[in-house]
Order: structure tokens, then sequence, then C-alpha cells
């Protein structure tokens, strides 16, 4: 009996000892399951990007206009708009870049769809096809392509680039404000490698020797007001425009008088009239891109914005700084 109630008493002791040493159960977080995913349109590559640098791996994200295709004059087809429909958000760039939004936005704003232009707010620049000085008696203002719509090419300028992934950052947000930390935290690595990209401009475009710079169309009008360039295009906004003989005469002789040794062309357009022009005045064919859309290839060999946006970078040093 004393040996049954000794063996009782020591399994109680041992119960409470290792009772009062055992940590309490930590509680296990379980992963998300079946959580849906925003699904995301955008009508052209630079949203493309932003969208998927701050959305990660929170949305599916689908580009309307096809890798390599210039998007001035591309229209969606009923496949495509048939899928915009079914999106939770749409970003388009506006200001005269995505003539077919214009169409079908009144259709897209009577479904659940989210339809952001991300150039609002941005205050628009308007270009002409070419620039003179003021002694330039002797132009024919009959050839002059003066433009009544906008430049859309705001996501050159960095600092507007941001104001665009800014409207993307709200939007995700608004629609998966769960996930808010998540779209904040991507949003923050991207401001940071602007700053960087902002800064490189600054000091690289400070003391250049030359300011003005030819390129085949008027992509770069807020780049140039950014870092105090002054860009001259062969022909205007659109780069389907062909110049008039007058116009390239004028293009001529402004390279001359002002001593311009480079022409830049640019991706996914002709480049006949760039290199008839350096031909003429015998500069050297350089290539700026506006970046419209990039290849698949491309876009499989990692380059994106960033990278594009570097390489413009070392181009205008080259040309400018001689």
């Amino acid at each position: 009996m004393m040996k049954k109630f000794f063996l009782i008493a020591l399994y109680l002791t041992v119960f409470v000892l290792f009772s009062g040493c055992t940590k309490p159960p930590v509680a296990v977080v379980e992963p998300e399951v079946n959580v849906p995913k925003l699904k995301v349109y955008t009508s052209f590559y630079p949203l493309y990007d932003f969208a998927g640098k701050i959305g990660g791996e929170r949305i599916e994200l689908v580009n309307m206009v096809p890798a390599g295709i210039e998007p001035h004059d591309w229209e969606p087809g009923p496949q495509k708009i048939a899928g915009l429909l079914q999106a939770d958000v749409f970003f388009f760039n506006g200001l005269g870049l995505e003539p077919w939004v214009n169409k079908i936005v009144e259709s897209l704003e009577a479904q659940t769809l989210l339809v952001v232009n991300t150039s609002d707010g941005i205050v628009p620049s308007y270009g002409y096809s070419h620039e003179h000085d003021d002694d330039d008696d002797d132009h024919d203002d009959d050839d002059d392509d003066h433009n009544d719509l906008p430049d859309p090419h705001v996501w050159l300028d960095p600092l507007l680039a941001l104001h665009q992934a800014e409207g993307i950052l709200d939007a995700f947000i608004t629609l998966d404000p769960d996930h808010a930390d998540y779209y904040q935290d991507n949003f923050e690595q991207f401001r940071e490698q602007i700053e960087i990209l902002d800064m490189a401009y600054s000091a690289a475009l400070a003391n250049i020797n030359q300011h003005k710079f030819i390129v085949t169309h008027l992509s770069f009008a807020y780049l140039a007001q950014r870092y105090g360039l002054e860009q001259i295009g062969i022909s205007g906004l659109s780069p389907h425009s062909e110049p008039s003989p007058g116009q390239l005469k004028d293009v001529v002789d402004f390279a001359r008088r002002h001593e311009i040794k480079h022409v830049f062309q640019e991706p996914l357009t002709d480049t006949r009239f760039a290199q008839v022009l350096a031909a003429e005045i015998g500069a050297e064919v350089l290539t700026l891109n506006p970046l419209e859309g990039l290849t698949e290839k491309e876009q499989a060999d990692g380059i994106d914005y960033f990278s594009v946006m570097h390489n413009n970078l070392e181009q205008l040093k080259k040309a400018l700084a001689e």
C-alpha cells in the first residue's frame, strides 16, 4: 500500500514540475488560402511595369497592348475588351495616348471596374514639331506642325512617373485594404528607385555643353523640362507622321547652326528620317527610348522602366557632353 501511495505521489510531483516548465502554446498563423487576387489591366507598358512592381504577388496583371507594339494607333479587339470588363481595375495614361479608351470609358464605368486615369493632376505640355531661333524669319509657317493635343509621355519625367505610381497605389489600397501594408512597402521600394534615377539625371545633366537634342518625334517634353533641356522633333507628336521637305530643311539648318552632332532614333518606329538627317549633317545616330513598349525578348531579359531610363541617360550624356 505504501509503495502504491509513493508511486502516485511521485507521478503527481513530476507532472506538476513539467507542467510548470512547459511554455504556453504558440498561436499558429494560418497562411492565406484562396484569397482572390486583384485582376488588373493596364493600357500600355510603363503602367504595366509600375503596377507589377507595386502589386507584386497580390495581382493578376494583363497589359492591353501586345509586346513590341507601338501604342499610339493601336486599338483593342472584342476579346481584349471582354477581358477588360472582367477586371477589378484598369489603369490608363490619358492625355490622348489611348484614343480608344474614350470610346469605351462609359461602358467601363458602368461596370464595377475601377477606371484610373494616371495622368490626372499633371499639367500637360504642348509642343511643336521643331523649334526655331527668334531670328528664323525665313521659316515657312505652312510647314509648322502645331499640335493641339498635349504630349502624353509624362512617364519619361521620373517624378511624374512617381505621380502615376501613386495613383496605382491608391487604387490597390482602395480595392484591397487588408493588404495595404504590402502595397505600401512595394511602393516605397519603387519610390527609392525613382529618387535614385532623378538624382542620376540631375547630376549628369547639370554641367553639359549642349542642351538641345534632335529626336524622331516629340516624346521628351516632360523630361526636357525637368532637366533643362530642349528637344527638336523631326516630326510631331505622332511617331507615324512624316515631316514635310520644309520641316526637314529647318531641322537641318537648326542642327548645323547649333553644331548638333547626334540624332536620336527610337525603337518600334520608322528610323528613315533620323538616318537621312544624320547623313545630311554628318551626325551619329543614337537610340533614345520613349518606353512606349518593350518586346517579349526585352521583358524576358529583365529589361524594365528603370533599366531603359538609365540607358537613356547614358545616351543623352554621350550626345550632350561633347
